[in-house]
């Protein structure tokens, strides 16, 4: 019989010590070594065999059709391609009280008018479950409720039965007897996501699970559970403010990067048809210098957002740059721009950027825009509120092409922009009857012709 014996592996980096640590050996990072039981496997050997492989021509095999489950909700059916695919594993992944559980319990009701649904928590129990159904107003005829975390039974209940999908919250609360290591131990998860894995495709069951993260927004776990399961799902947004936006990382039957939009409300989590109605809903105001408006893609949506900068006297030896829902080290990379290429003095300025609503933009196309709103909080010029700005900027100065600015173009034109600043090399495709296109070659000639 192999021997077991105790391994350390660190969850952050996932290295693997004989003895534990305080501080792991490879990454640095304090208190993340957790103890794993392991067996020893038997060496490899050539002659060792149970039989035969077998294999068949792609030209022989039929591909099943993939039925699609409504969720109920647009938004999540969105980011999911359609729908859930029968028989997919999906892990839907956010802070704290961010809606994983209300998302995942309203979507359930929904399917359980029609077709049975278990939900398995290890968090809460039947009793507290019932209650946030009450709260929210969703009830499913034929949606079961258990406070179970033992993955073996779960397993076997769920093949006895076969339900048509199954909700897990959360993946961290699960074990398995046949190994010694707590609950929420990489052995503990990758053992449970292997199994829930093997129940969704070997029975055809929809299997929905949710996940903790650690405190750099990562999923909790081994690295590997990201690549074992069909879907991966992050849940955005200020646990304190109104909307939320559930991004797709990983989906094996649809696209990436795509994001559904949501309005927590007291009976829940609705789904928002117009993002630019929400991420810039006060363009009506009075504005003033530092704010402009940009079109935004993220999967197969475009909507506008406000985008917002503050430029100030630095009272420190060292400026500082500080960007909420933009990245860090691309403001710095856009100051340099401005103070190499445009000559717009930012050594002694402190910089702030903001993306409005709590978004998170992550294209190069919004470059320009927001050294634009850089430029007009230094210089305290109000850009005015029916221009718009598309572009990406080069280190040069340059402003580069982007993707799908017809696209961004109509957007802007319906948003109420009628003045629109692209790359050169964009012009032809910025065309729209009623709008001005002003095609521009560097960071230096925008200012000039945004300012003015």
């Amino acid at each position: 019989m192999p021997k077991a014996k105790a391994t350390y592996v660190c969850t952050e980096c996932g290295h693997t010590a004989l003895q534990w640590a305080g501080k792991c050996p490879a990454c640095g990072e304090w208190n993340t070594l957790q103890e794993q039981i392991a067996v020893e496997e038997k060496k490899f050997s050539r002659n060792t065999g149970d039989g035969d492989v077998t294999l068949t021509r792609i030209s022989d095999v039929t591909a099943p059709k993939n039925e699609r489950i409504d969720l109920g909700s647009t938004e999540l059916n969105r980011v999911l391609g359609g729908g859930a695919v029968e028989g997919s594993l999906v892990l839907i992944g956010g802070e704290p009280g961010i809606g994983k559980s209300t998302l995942l319990l309203q979507s359930a009701a929904h399917v359980a008018a029609s077709a049975k649904v278990y939900y398995f928590s290890g968090e809460e129990s039947a009793h507290q479950i019932k209650m946030r159904a009450v709260r929210l107003k969703v009830s499913g005829r034929e949606l079961f409720l258990a406070g179970e975390t033992n993955i073996d039974r779960i397993v076997r209940k769920v093949i006895a039965e076969k339900p048509a999908m199954i909700v897990v919250d959360s993946l961290q609360t699960l074990y398995t007897e046949d190994s010694n290591s707590i609950p929420g131990s990489i052995a503990q998860i990758k053992n449970a996501a292997a199994m829930l894995l093997k129940l969704a495709k070997e029975a055809g069951i929809t299997v929905f699970i949710i996940g903790h993260i650690t405190k750099e927004g990562t999923l909790a776990g081994p690295k590997i559970l990201e690549h074992t399961v069909d879907c991966v799902l992050y849940f955005e947004g200020d646990t304190e403010g109104q909307y939320r936006i559930i991004r797709s990382v990983k989906n094996r039957f649809g696209s990436v990067d795509e994001i559904g939009v949501f309005e927590m409300r007291e009976t829940g989590l609705a789904d928002v048809e117009d993002p630019s109605g929400i991420f810039a809903r006060d363009r009506n105001r009075e504005i003033g210098s530092g704010t402009v408006f940009a079109p935004v893609i993220e999967g197969s949506r475009v909507f506008c957002v406000e985008e917002q900068a503050l430029v100030n006297t630095s009272v420190f030896g060292y400026p500082r740059r500080l960007a909420m829902g933009f990245d860090q080290n691309r403001l710095l990379m856009l100051c340099a721009i401005l103070e190499k290429r445009a000559s717009v003095a930012l050594a002694n300025q402190d910089v702030h950027v903001n993306i409005a609503q709590g978004l998170r933009v992550r294209e190069t196309a919004s470059d320009l825009s927001v050294a634009m709103a850089i430029v007009s909080s230094l210089t305290n010029v109000a850009i005015s509120r029916d221009t718009g700005f598309i572009g990406e900027l080069g280190l040069s100065g340059e402003i580069r092409s982007v993707r799908f600015v017809g696209r961004r173009v109509r957007e802007m034109k319906k948003f109420g922009i009628h003045r629109i600043l692209v790359p050169a090399g964009n012009a032809d495709e910025a065309t729209a009857e009623g709008l001005s296109v002003i095609p521009v070659n560097t960071v230096r000639e925008a200012i000039e012709k945004a300012l003015t």
